[in-house]
Order: C-alpha cells, then sequence, then structure tokens
C-alpha cells in the first residue's frame, strides 16, 4: 500500500512552490513511461486472433494512452535539469523492465502469460499511479498542465474499467490462482515505485 503521508507531503511542497518545471517535469516523465509501455503492449496486442469484442477494448486503451502521451507532451512546462531525467529513469526502471521482459520474444501475440502480464501490469499502474490526490486547492483549475492532469484521471478511470474487463476475457488458459498472483505482484510493484516517485516530487 502506498503511505497516504506521501501525497501529503508532495501536496505541501506543489502548495508552496506551485507546479514549477520542475515539478511538471518529474510527473510527465513517470506518466509517460508507464503510458508508453501500455501503449505498445496494446498496440501489439490488437492483432492477436479470434479477439472479437475484446479487440474494440483493445484499441480503445492504445488511442486514450496514446492521447495521454501526446497531451503531457503539449501542455508540460519542460525543465532543463539533465538530472531529472536521469533519476526518473532510475525510479521507472522496475516499470521499464516489465514491460520489456512482457515484449521479448516470443511476446504477448504468441505468449498467453505475457499478454496477461501486459494486462495484468497495465490494470496496476491505472489503479496505483494518481495524481489528482497531489494536485493542491490553491493551484490554477485552468492552467493547462492541471487541466491535463484532471483529464488523464478521468480517462484512467473509464480505462481501468476496461482493463478490468480485458482481464475476465484474456489469459482464462491460465490457472486463477496464477492469475490473482501475477496481478497482486504487479500492484505492489507499482506500489514501490509510485511511492518512490511521491517522496522524489516531495523533494525539495
Amino acid at each position: 500500500m502506498i503511505d497516504p503521508a506521501l501525497f501529503d507531503r508532495a501536496r505541501d511542497r506543489i502548495a508552496a512552490d506551485g507546479f514549477t518545471p520542475d515539478i511538471q517535469t518529474k510527473i510527465a516523465l513517470l506518466l509517460t513511461s508507464a503510458k508508453n509501455g501500455n501503449l505498445i503492449f496494446h498496440g501489439q496486442l490488437q492483432w492477436m486472433p479470434n479477439l472479437g469484442v475484446v479487440q474494440q477494448f483493445i484499441i480503445s486503451q492504445s488511442a486514450r494512452e496514446l492521447e495521454a502521451v501526446t497531451l503531457l507532451a503539449r501542455t508540460t512546462e519542460w525543465s532543463q535539469n539533465p538530472t531529472l531525467a536521469l533519476e526518473a529513469n532510475r525510479i521507472t526502471a522496475p516499470i521499464a523492465l516489465a514491460w520489456t521482459e512482457i515484449m521479448l520474444p516470443p511476446g504477448p501475440l504468441f505468449n498467453p502469460q505475457a499478454a496477461y502480464r501486459g494486462l495484468s501490469l497495465g490494470h496496476a499502474q491505472l489503479a496505483r499511479i494518481r495524481l489528482l490526490p497531489v494536485i493542491p486547492d490553491n493551484a490554477d483549475p485552468a492552467a493547462p498542465f492541471v487541466v491535463a492532469l484532471n483529464r488523464i484521471e478521468q480517462e484512467n478511470g473509464r480505462m481501468l474499467q476496461t482493463q478490468i474487463r480485458l482481464l475476465k476475457n484474456v489469459g482464462v488458459e491460465i490457472p486463477l490462482e496464477e492469475r490473482e498472483a501475477l496481478v497482486e505482484r504487479d500492484q505492489e510493484m507499482v506500489d514501490a515505485v509510485f511511492s518512490e516517485f511521491l517522496a522524489w516530487l516531495a523533494a525539495p
């Protein structure tokens, strides 16, 4: 679980300093890293044969993740500090490694375990990475970056419901106990990454 105090410290930091370029860049780097992994995964998964209506869900997920990434690229006031990218890469490395493992040959198209792992990891990202709690009350609701975060959170909620449906319809040949353990393990991993990110976000 994520310690609620981490959200409080990050929100207090933003309330004091505002959405500075450094703060915006940190958030955008985290979200972009997570969403690019899910985008690449769904881009390949949609070519699985005999998906029927499930294919529509997958294409929808891919389109929404692409929209989020481009929205962040347009609205973020990017910092000129190069060390932020290095630290973001370090913090998000477990998620990046997990997506890399999922996409290794033969990949999710031909590996049911990889396909289900991708859905599980995508579900964990949507369920556990929450940025609305760090937006302070004194933030300008009309600021482009704040509008973007709100839009992404709303879409994440919609995608989460779709992801749950996909988890129920893909990988049914995998034993239930194995699927449940995988979902729990991915949530724990994402929680650890996001907890470290929140501490970084709150740091001076």
